[in-house]
Formats: structure tokens, sequence, C-alpha cells
């Protein structure tokens, strides 16, 4: 168990708790999906705050809670989207409860990105209850990889392997390992050929993108 599970939670630490607490019921009170959902997500908030495992856990899902509650409506904000709908629990409560035990930033981004859509009018029908499985089987450099080859219309010069290792900089190994999980996940594909450092993009993989778009 890592040190920092069993210091005590410091007074910003207890303060993000209590918001966050507010902030559920807050929501529940407005009779939202969205705020029933993540009240039962966060389960019962600490009242001694002692530096306990489970306490320094619904500190970070309480944080990340409020993080995501203001990060998906300030998406839909700047699209311009008046009427955000609730989703349905079918979609909303599996992909809440992923969503706040994530903090890995380009995971974080998202999770983010497509709780925003499953809200949005114009973009719900691109949320899949099995993109949220598929999501959570993603490492971060396996998000960057797909999202960086999805990026490049075509195929990337001079071949998929070595675009992604000038892009990222990281070791072909590493770049070759991603492509492999990736192909597992149905995101990408590789060649008849069978060139394992040429893949292309898969259906699962581009509905995924465009799950996930800002």
């Amino acid at each position: 168990m890592g040190r920092e599970l069993i210091q005590p939670i410091d007074p910003a630490s207890a303060k993000a708790i209590s918001d966050a607490a507010q902030l559920g019921s807050k929501m529940i009170d407005a009779g939202t999906a969205i705020g029933q959902y993540t009240a039962g997500i966060l389960g019962d908030l600490p009242h001694d705050l002692v530096g306990i495992a489970g306490d320094y856990v619904k500190y970070k899902r309480a944080k990340r809670a409020l993080e995501l509650e203001h990060d998906y409506k300030k998406l839909l904000s700047d699209r311009g989207v008046k009427e955000p709908i609730d989703p349905s629990p079918s979609v909303a409560i599996p992909l809440l409860k992923a969503a706040v035990d994530e903090d890995r930033e380009i995971l974080r981004d998202l999770w983010t990105r497509l709780l925003a859509n499953a809200c949005d009018p114009a973009r719900k029908d691109r949320v899949r209850v099995s993109f949220i499985e598929l999501l959570k089987k993603l490492d971060p450099f396996d998000a960057d990889v797909l999202q960086i080859l999805g990026a490049v219309p075509g195929v990337p010069a001079p071949n998929p392997r070595d675009y992604v290792i000038a892009q990222t900089k990281r070791s072909e190994d590493e770049v070759m390992v991603s492509f492999e999980n990736l192909v597992e996940l149905g995101c990408l594909s590789y060649p008849n050929t069978g060139e394992r450092w040429k893949p292309h993009m898969a259906s699962r993989g581009r509905l995924l993108l465009s799950a996930v778009s800002s």
C-alpha cells in the first residue's frame, strides 16, 4: 500500500470531499440522472476523515467527480449545447463508474469527452455501451497511438510503426506492444501480408474515436 494511503487527509482534501458531497446533493435535488448516478458511485463519504485506504479512494473519486462535472459541462457549453440530455442508465452508470476511477491525463480526457457526447443530443448515438469496456482496457499510450493514427488520412509515411515512433519518441518495442493491444481490442487490423509494423485503422477504432471526439 502506498505511503500516501495511510496519511491523514489534509484540510484541502477534506474540503474537496465536502464539496463533492454538496454537489451530489444539489444535483439530486435538481432531479438530474447524472447527479443520482454520481452520488451512488461515490458511496458513503467519510465523516471522521481518517487516513485509511477506503477514505483515500473516496476522496480521489470525489475530487475526480468534481473535475468531471466541470469539464464535461464546459465541453458542452463550448460547442453550444443548450439542452444536454440525461443518457440512458445503461450508458451513464458504467460510464461514470469508470470515469471517476481514472485520473491518468490522456484517459481522463477521453472519459470526459465520452460523457459529454453521451449528453449531447447530436452525438449521443455515437456512444455505444461496448465502448465503455473498450476504453477501460486501454493504457494511456495505447490511447495516444490510436489517436495519432486516427488523425492521419491514409497510411502514415514511411509506415505506421516508424511514424508513431517519430511522433512519440518511444521505443519500437513500446509501439509494437501497443499495436498488438489495439489489434486484440479490434481497434486496429494487421494487413493480410502479415506486416505487423503496418496496422491500419479498423471500424471499431474509427467509431471509438468518433465517440470521444471533442
